[in-house]
């Protein structure tokens, strides 16, 4: 593979961005035009949409078409966006990717087929419908709650086929150094997660995905900056900083708190989708208190 100019520009920190829900769980576009000028004002690389964090899977197929048409209005070709397309069936797939090579998007991802069991012959069938209704650069999402993981082999296929990325959110290094054996030089493989962002970083990969940025994008960026700039040292401090902050945000459901978050740094946010729920207040409390202790909420953003 040559030079990959996907891979030049597609790098650093890309926020998976939340959508926010009113409480008729419609989306709420006021709140998500505050929370991606907030992410980029603080100096986000990309933004990555209809993921998990997204609730992709929890939308309907016009909500999903609509969410990235108003996330590309508001971004204006400030920074570059992957479009989550991946659907249970192939045909919706098709279709959102289609729908997103229209908008102009500067990539876009799918996770595997999830839910019904397919063998290697359907996925790789199913990624291949994909990449030949497109002519623009598309990423596999390797995603461990699909409950489906690429293998390496069907990795090696996919970039025959002309795959020219992969995000892989799997928490796997292991799999991770594998998948970069697996690659031609140029292919881009995206860290689908903060917390081995400076482990893949050292292996060469470009760039990373996080859930933490929707909430606290400094933290992430600032990470990314010291790396690239030599400062291991204190890049390291700041990974311990991250992986500390991703165990508090364990104490209640990753999304659902990630919710909460971003309302703590003092934005108007909605909720999620049903069937994720809000989190109790004394649960919120209970975080805020720990996230105070760490250093992180200092001065709320409005």
């Amino acid at each position: 593979m040559e030079e990959n100019l996907v891979e030049q520009k597609i790098q650093g920190v890309i926020a998976v961005v939340l959508t926010p829900f009113d409480n008729e769980e419609n989306i709420d576009y006021s709140a998500l035009e505050r929370l991606i000028e907030f992410m980029l004002s603080k100096g986000i690389h990309g933004l990555f949409t209809c993921g998990s964090f997204s609730l992709g899977p929890l939308m309907s197929l016009q909500e999903r078409k609509k969410v990235l048409e108003f996330t590309v209005k508001i971004n204006r070709n400030r920074v570059p966006i992957i479009a989550q397309i991946g659907a249970i069936n192939t045909r919706t797939a098709v279709e959102l990717a289609r729908h997103a090579q229209s908008l102009g998007v500067d990539a876009i991802a799918s996770i595997p087929p999830f839910y019904i069991p397919t063998d290697e012959e359907a996925t790789y069938a199913h990624f291949k419908e994909i990449i030949e209704a497109v002519n623009i650069p598309v990423y596999v999402y390797n995603n461990l709650w699909t409950g489906r993981i690429i293998s390496p082999r069907l990795l090696k296929r996919l970039v025959k086929l002309g795959y020219q990325g992969m995000k892989d959110a799997g928490e796997d290094f292991q799999l991770h150094c594998r998948y970069l054996r697996s690659v031609p030089s140029g292919f881009n493989l995206l860290m689908g997660t903060e917390i081995l962002a400076i482990p893949a970083l050292s292996m060469g990969v470009k760039g990373f995905t996080s859930g933490t940025v929707n909430a606290f994008p400094e933290l992430n960026v600032e990470l990314f900056r010291l790396f690239k700039e030599g400062k291991l040292d204190q890049a390291a401090k700041l990974q311990q900083k991250i992986l500390k902050l991703v165990e508090i945000l364990s104490m209640g459901p990753a999304i659902s708190t990630m919710y909460a978050c971003v309302k703590l740094r003092g934005l108007k946010f909605g909720q999620p989708r049903k069937p994720l729920l809000p989190l109790s207040f004394g649960l919120q409390e209970k975080i805020k208190n720990r996230i105070i202790h760490l250093g992180l909420l200092k001065e709320p953003y409005y």
